[in-house]
C-alpha cells in the first residue's frame, strides 16, 4: 500500500512540475569561447587569422566548409591538418553567494581536409574533410544553490557540453575563368551532456517548495579527454545531413565576390542515459533513457568580398546572417525508468526565444617576406569579428555561455618549401558581461555571466 501511494504521488507531482526549477536554469543546445553563437569562427590557421572573413580568399581545404566554390583557388592537390586548442573563461555572479569562475579545462578538437584538381575533368576540384563545426562547454563546481542556502541540500555542481562535427565531401567547378560554383554535402554528428545539481533531491514542501526538485545528471562521457570522449556512448546523440552551396565571381583582377547558403538541420538527440535524483522520496537515483529535441543548427547566408590591390596586401570582408531565431523551445523527455515506482515518463518544455544573428568579419594579410622560389614565404594576418548576442536576457543561462560579441585575431603563415607550410593563429573573444532579467531563475534575480576565451589554430599543410 505504501509503495502504491508513493508511486502515485511521484507520478502526479514530480512528472508534472518537479523540473520547474530546472527549466529556469537549463538551456542546453553547440566549449564557450570566441564563437559566433556555438559556431566556430574559422577552421584553419589562415581562415581564423582573418576572423573567417576570407571565404573567397583563402586557398586551402577549409573552403569546402565555408564556400565550396573557393576550392577552385587551389593549384593541384593539398592536404591540411589543424589541431585547435580552446580555453573558455567563464564567470558567474549571483545573489546565492556565488562569484566563481568556470573550472572547465582545455578542449582539443581539430579539422582535416584533402582536395585536388582533377586533370581528367578540367575546371573540377573535389575534396573531403572532417570539421568540428562548433559547440560549447561549462563546469561550475561546489555552487551555493537556493536549496543549500535553505539547508535543503548540499552545495552542488552544474556543467554542460555540446559538440557538432561534420564529414564533408565537396566539389567546385569553374564555369568560366571568372565564375565558380560549388557544393558540399555533409553528414553531421552531435551529442551533449548536462549535470544540474545532481546531488540535490528535495521532496515537496507546502508553501515553501510545493513541487520539490530532482537533480539531473545526463552522462558526460562525450565531454571527457578534452572534449574527445567516445562518440555515441551514454550521451544523447544524433546523426544529421545537409549541404552548403556557394558561388565565387572575379569581378575585377583585384576583386573577388562570393555568396553561400547553408541548409538547416534539426537535432533529435536519442540513445542517452540520465539519472534523476529522487532520493528525497525514497527512490534513490533513477536511470532514464533520454531524448532531447528542439535544438537546430540553422540556415545561414554569407556574402563575401576579397580585395587584393597589390601582390602583397589582401583585405577581406564577410557578412553573415544566421537564423538562430529558429531555436524557440527545447524539450527533454525521460522514459523507461530503472525503478518501476518512478514516473514512466517525464517531459520538460521550456522556451529559448533566441534571436537571429548578424556577423561582420574583416581581415587583412600582408606578405612580409617573398623570394623568387616562394612568393608568400611569410604572411602576417589580422582580423576582427563582431556578432550580436543571440540569447535574450530573459532566457540567459550560465550553462549556455554563448554571449560573446567582439573577437580579434592575429597570426602568420610560413612556407618552408613549395610543398610544406605552417599557419598559426590566436583568436580571442573579449569579455562580455550580461545581466539576467529572468526573475524566476534558480541562480537568483539579476545574476550575471561573463564570457570570454581563446582559440589557438595551427595548420600543417602539404601541397602535391
Amino acid at each position: 500500500m505504501t509503495q502504491r501511494l508513493l508511486c502515485s504521488w511521484v507520478r502526479q507531482t514530480i512528472s508534472i512540475a518537479t523540473f520547474t526549477l530546472l527549466v529556469t536554469v537549463l538551456i542546453p543546445t553547440k566549449p564557450a569561447l570566441a564563437t559566433n553563437g556555438p559556431q566556430f569562427p574559422g577552421f584553419t590557421g589562415e581562415s581564423a587569422a582573418l576572423a573567417n572573413s576570407g571565404m573567397v580568399a583563402v586557398a586551402d581545404t577549409l573552403a569546402m566548409n565555408t564556400n565550396p566554390a573557393a576550392l577552385s583557388l587551389l593549384e593541384g592537390a593539398r592536404f591540411d591538418f589543424t589541431p585547435v586548442v580552446i580555453k573558455p573563461n567563464l564567470r558567474l555572479q549571483d545573489n546565492m553567494g556565488n562569484d566563481v569562475k568556470g573550472q572547465q579545462g582545455f578542449y582539443v578538437p581539430g579539422n582535416i581536409g584533402f582536395a585536388t584538381r582533377l586533370k581528367a575533368v578540367p575546371g573540377l576540384t573535389v575534396g573531403a574533410g572532417i570539421f568540428t563545426q562548433g559547440g560549447f562547454g561549462t563546469e561550475y563546481q561546489n555552487l551555493n544553490t537556493i536549496f543549500s542556502n535553505l539547508g535543503l541540500g548540499p552545495r552542488d555542481d552544474a556543467s554542460s557540453f555540446l559538440r557538432y562535427m561534420k564529414a564533408v565531401i565537396s566539389a567546385s567547378y569553374e564555369v568560366t575563368d571568372k565564375l565558380s560554383i560549388g557544393i558540399s554535402p555533409y553528414l553531421g554528428y552531435s551529442d551533449l551532456s548536462l549535470r544540474l545539481f545532481p546531488n540535490t533531491s528535495v521532496a515537496p514542501i507546502p508553501v515553501l517548495l510545493p513541487q520539490g526538485f530532482a537533480g539531473i545528471d545526463i552522462r558526460d562521457t562525450c565531454a571527457r579527454n578534452g572534449g574527445l570522449g567516445e562518440l555515441g556512448g551514454s550521451c544523447p546523440s544524433d546523426v544529421v545531413y545537409g549541404a552548403k552551396i556557394g558561388a565565387m565571381y572575379k569581378a575585377a583582377p583585384w576583386l573577388t565576390v562570393g555568396a553561400t547558403y547553408s541548409t538547416p538541420v534539426r537535432f533529435n538527440y536519442t540513445n542517452g542515459t540520465a539519472d534523476l535524483n529522487f532520493s528525497s522520496v525514497g527512490l534513490g537515483r533513477v536511470s532514464y533513457d533520454t531524448r532531447v529535441t528542439g535544438f537546430k543548427w540553422p540556415q545561414q547566408v554569407d556574402v563575401s568580398f576579397a580585395a587584393k590591390p597589390t601582390d602583397r596586401f589582401l583585405a577581406a570582408l564577410t557578412v553573415s546572417w544566421i537564423n538562430w531565431a529558429s531555436v524557440e523551445e527545447i524539450q527533454f523527455t525521460f522514459t523507461k525508468p530503472s525503478n518501476p515506482l518512478a514516473p514512466g515518463q517525464v517531459v520538460v518544455n521550456f522556451p529559448q526565444n533566441w534571436k537571429d544573428q548578424a556577423v561582420v568579419a574583416v581581415g587583412f594579410a600582408y606578405t612580409a617576406i617573398r623570394d623568387e622560389a616562394i612568393k608568400d614565404r611569410l604572411v602576417l594576418r589580422a582580423g576582427y569579428n563582431w556578432s550580436n548576442n543571440q540569447i535574450p536576457k530573459s532566457t540567459l543561462s550560465p550553462l549556455v555561455p554563448l554571449t560573446v560579441e567582439n573577437r580579434v585575431s592575429g597570426g602568420f603563415g610560413y612556407r618552408f618549401t613549395k610543398n610544406w607550410s605552417w599557419d598559426s593563429t590566436a583568436f580571442y573573444a573579449l569579455p562580455n558581461k550580461v545581466t539576467s532579467t529572468d526573475q524566476n531563475s534558480a541562480f537568483g534575480q539579476n545574476f550575471q555571466t561573463t564570457t570570454s576565451g581563446y582559440l589557438l589554430f595551427n595548420t600543417l599543410s602539404y601541397r602535391f
